[in-house]
This record gives structure tokens, sequence and C-alpha cells, in this order.
């Protein structure tokens, strides 16, 4: 191995008016060890590592010079060979492992984290979500059954306003108890919004604690159709839930959301 010093930095064959000194591209050191290396089949090459921050470069040279170096002849080697080329070569090589290696690396590092944190969001609202969406099936310290009681009253109460609601339901509002329940309101492997039928003798719509956010928000859309489902169900028994009490359904729900839309923009 041979260290060149500042002193030893050997000038490349061209105008020796201008600075030739051979300088680390990447932090304009001028000190380098220069290690001659020898192939399988005796190709001979040349390492120059910079002394301060370790970029190097590697390249191939003719017998001769690689004979110099290993002679600690270097000085003779040097002032035979165009050092700007080398210098030009290596600014070039550093450009493009900045640009293939260096930058790629970092920016599949950023994308990486990106991914990281989009997948953990993810992760996150699924479960917030799931929360959300069952938290009846646990036991929600924040629910206050009176309150969603009377939030329900007001709600069919409001059904008795719109001009085209169906007679026949509006009557089942004032003769039929709705009545929200804390019952778990899971059926087989789905989950259940209301039920209306003949409950210990009477007849009566359940109002299940699905339709409500676990903080006691209703989920007023929702809550508003499960009363006129169970309400078409206790008017028209006889339909069951066939194609007719679909679309009678959707036909309620409809009318009740013009009449909603039409009184919010007056």
């Amino acid at each position: 191995m041979i260290n060149k010093s500042p002193e030893q930095a050997i000038p490349s064959i061209g105008d020796s008016q201008k600075d030739k000194t051979l300088h680390c591209p990447s932090c304009g050191e001028n000190k380098f060890n220069v290690i001659p290396l020898t192939g399988k089949d005796g190709e001979q090459f040349i390492r120059i590592l910079c002394q301060k921050c370790g970029e190097h470069i590697f390249f191939q040279t003719p017998d001769t010079f690689s004979k110099s170096i290993e002679l600690d002849n270097a000085g003779d080697a040097w002032e035979t060979k165009n050092y700007s080329y080398i210098q030009q070569e290596w600014e070039e090589w550093l450009r493009w492992k900045q640009k293939h290696l260096v930058q790629v690396s970092s920016s599949r590092s950023y994308l990486s984290k990106y991914t990281q944190l989009l997948l953990a969001l993810i992760f996150t609202g699924s479960i917030l979500f799931f929360i959300l969406e069952r938290w009846h099936l646990l036991d929600p310290v924040f629910e206050n059954p009176e309150k969603r009681q009377n939030y329900i009253t007001e709600l069919a109460e409001q059904l008795l306003e719109v001009p085209c609601f169906p007679s026949i339901m509006k009557i089942k509002i004032r003769t039929v108890p709705i009545h929200y329940t804390r019952e778990r309101p899971v059926h087989q492997n789905y989950i259940q919004y209301g039920e209306a039928g003949i409950y210990w003798g009477e007849e009566q719509i359940k109002i299940h604690r699905s339709n409500f956010w676990f903080f006691g928000w209703p989920k007023k859309n929702q809550l508003m159709n499960t009363l006129v489902h169970e309400l078409r169900h206790r008017s028209s028994p006889g339909l069951g839930h066939n194609s007719t009490f679909y679309k009678l359904v959707e036909k309620d729900m409809q009318c009740v959301l013009d009449y909603i839309s039409a009184v919010e923009h007056k």
C-alpha cells in the first residue's frame, strides 16, 4: 500500500498552467491510499481510497503503471497517466452512485416508512370501526337507556307529521309500544337493529342499541330506517320479508326523507 500526501499529488498530462491535482469528489481531500491489485488472469488494477471519507475508485491499469506502483515508484507512473481523466471518471462514478444507489435506497426507506404508517392507520381504523359498530355487544358504560328511549319517541312522533306516511303506520305509532332494549341484538351471524311482534301477549316494537353509537349519539338514518321497517312489519305482518315488503319500506323511507329535506330547506 502506498500513501500519497498533498505534496506528492501528481499532475496529469496536459496544460501545466492548470491545477491538475487529483482530489476526492466527495469531500475534496487530496490524501489517498493507492492499492495495486492483480486479477486471476494477470490483469492489473488500482484502487484509490480517500483517507478522509473513504470514497474510492477502482479501475484497470496498464501493466507498467501497476509495476511502478508495486516498486513504490508511483511518481513516474502518475506522470504518464492522464489524471484529469481519472478525476472525471471518479466524479461521474460518484454522481451515478448517488443517483442510483444512495437516493434509491433513501427513497425506498421513505416509502417503507410511509407504507408502514399507512398500514398502521388502516389497522387502527379497522379496530376503531369494529369497536364503534359493535360496542353494543359489550357493556358500554356510556349508555343512557332513558335518553335513548326519549330520542326514539321523539323520532316516532316526527313520523306522525309526515303527510305521505301511510295512515295505518301512524296508527301503529300511537297504539304499539316502541321500546329501546338492551338485549343482545345478534341473530345467528348478523346484527339486528329492531324487532316487531307479540311478546308476552303484547304487541311491541323493539329498537336495539345497535342504532346508536357507543358514546350516545344516534345513527339517525339507521334509526329512522329501523322504525319504518318495524312499523311496516306490524302494519303488514303477512308480507314477512318478501320483495313487496322491501319495496314498501323503500317507498316509505323515500317519503320520509323527502319531507325532512323539504323542511330543512325552508
